[in-house]
């Protein structure tokens, strides 16, 4: 038997796994990101100041609750699914099917149920508000339909159905709750209507990936699983411990807003929701091709090609660091523009947050994909590491912060946090694989790139231009104009940056129209 030859297709065919479902997994983030957005404009916009922060704050407080229901079960299901999937035990399978659901199950009950209870005294009692206390009570409800869908996306997840994350998670639960929304809009309905619309668009999520996933294990297995405990507890003892790492996350994320609920109101909550939301675009452009980067540089380490991996870093966060400029350009030389359109008016003290949260987040575009490389070479003590550091700073400064400062100082807080988290995973990187991305040609490109932002930035407020979407992209375009000349005269192009234009174009060329200019 040619052991090779074999070793050589069970690779390839794993490879072309990944690779189609990274496909997958990256086009339900780009549609989740495309509904979940145009789902905050329209809240936005039809609620009042005090309601959307009200509906932030209850979204942050059931997104906590609902990580502790999950018991780690949305990453340790789907390991112990295709850990027995591997051995050819269907018995195994069941087991952690029906382990994970009844587990999950009664988390979320006993976690909804505590929160309906105690609505009022967290209500009033830690964030001053009596509006807070019925929205969630009914939100409340929402726990037990997310938590399932979290778990059934690991379960399917384990015998690598990528499509039904993307289409049960990230098309239908956005896309139902957009259609029940402006039903809501239509009637001029109330606050508590939008809060009941969510909640149905999660049962009706949960029901609708319930069934497909019944009818697809009916045909598959018997209906109940054999006796045996062992399973069970094993599935507990791995996933306890996730369990620790995603709390640690969800400091990471919410806790800001929830010390901002509890020192300040929830307009300023929503106002910070709203930040955030932007502040996080600039990341698409990082993450996205994280999906891509990641499954190529675990290939590559795990070949030992150290120096095409280092390559594939260097590049790849210069070409990130590039796809995030035109958002960082719209968000720091005319936030307000922006946040209008958007938005409206009422928001317009917004724009000062952006533009803080732009100058903290900045260092994830600048330092690329440093964290997916890590993961690829299996050093996640080194991230949990980075993220306690950020979680700390961020409760500590936090705390410091926003009694004194409001909104403004929360937005410093998870700045700092993140260039600091940012900052210890390349510095960490370094001392690992000896990369780091600051070659002469990308300094020259940051170099060029923010010496013309200045000079756009402060050219508009000397000038005394007046902020409209008509100038800000005849700005833009002068902007990106300049940029490339200076990266051409400065001769910043690698050998690799050929090859991926050539790559684009031939990609644009395949459009008729474009093709035809072109």
């Amino acid at each position: 038997m040619n052991f090779g030859l074999t070793m050589s297709k069970s690779l390839d065919s794993s490879l072309q796994q990944i690779a189609k479902g990274t496909t997958i997994i990256f086009s339900g983030v780009i549609a989740s990101m495309a509904l979940n957005f145009i789902l905050r404009v329209a809240l936005v916009r039809y609620t009042t100041q005090g309601d959307y922060g009200v509906y932030s704050l209850a979204l942050t407080i059931i997104s906590m609750l609902c990580i502790v229901s999950t018991l780690g079960l949305d990453e340790g299901a789907s390991r112990y699914i295709a850990y027995f999937l591997g051995k050819s035990d269907s018995s195994g399978v069941k087991r952690v099917i029906f382990s994970a659901l009844a587990l999950a199950l009664a988390a979320s009950l006993i976690c909804a149920a505590a929160l309906f209870i105690f609505s009022d005294a967290i209500a009033l009692y830690v964030f001053h508000s009596r509006e807070l206390s019925n929205a969630l009570k009914i939100i409340s409800l929402a726990i037990p339909s997310i938590v399932l869908i979290q778990v059934l996306v690991s379960i399917t997840r384990g015998f690598n159905i990528s499509i039904m994350k993307v289409l049960f998670n990230d098309v239908m639960k956005p896309l139902s709750f957009l259609a029940l929304l402006l039903i809501v809009i239509l009637l001029g309905l109330s606050f508590d209507a939008i809060i009941t619309a969510y909640v149905a668009s999660t049962s009706l999520t949960m029901l609708a990936f319930a069934a497909f996933t019944l009818k697809w294990y009916s045909g598959h297995y018997s209906a109940a699983p054999d006796a045996g405990g062992q399973v069970t507890m094993g599935l507990i003892r791995f996933s306890i411990p996730l369990l620790s790492v995603n709390m640690l996350l969800m400091m990471m994320s919410q806790a800001t807003t929830l010390l901002l609920g509890f020192f300040k109101t929830p307009i300023e909550v929503g106002k910070f929701d709203i930040a955030i939301m932007m502040g996080n675009l600039l990341l698409t452009v990082i993450n996205s091709m994280g999906y891509i980067y990641m499954p190529t540089a675990s290939s590559l380490y795990g070949k030992n090609q150290v120096e095409d991996l280092k390559r594939s870093y260097i590049i790849s966060t210069k070409w990130g660091y590039i796809g995030t400029l035109p958002m960082l350009f719209a968000f720091l030389v005319f936030p307000g523009v922006v946040v209008d359109l958007l938005f409206g008016p009422r928001y317009s003290d917004v724009a000062i947050l952006l533009q803080v949260l732009c100058l903290g987040y900045l260092i994830n575009p600048l330092t690329g994909p440093n964290y997916h490389t890590l993961i690829s070479m299996g050093k996640t003590r080194v991230i949990i590491e980075s993220f306690l550091a950020n979680a700390l700073i961020n409760l500590v400064l936090s705390i410091l912060l926003i009694p004194p400062m409001g909104v403004i100082g929360a937005a410093i807080a998870v700045s700092i946090s993140v260039m600091v988290a940012n900052a210890l995973l390349t510095v960490r990187l370094y001392q690992l694989l000896g990369v780091h991305p600051f070659t002469r040609n990308y300094v020259a490109s940051i170099l060029s790139s923010l010496l013309l932002l200045s000079l756009f930035f402060f050219g508009v407020k000397w000038l005394a231009i007046v902020p409209a979407p008509a100038t800000a992209i005849v700005c833009f375009i002068a902007y990106m104009a300049a940029y490339a000349a200076l990266f051409i005269g400065l001769r910043a192009i690698d050998k690799e940056d050929a090859m991926i234009l050539s790559a684009v174009k031939l990609r644009l060329q395949s459009i008729p129209v474009i093709g035809q200019v072109l």
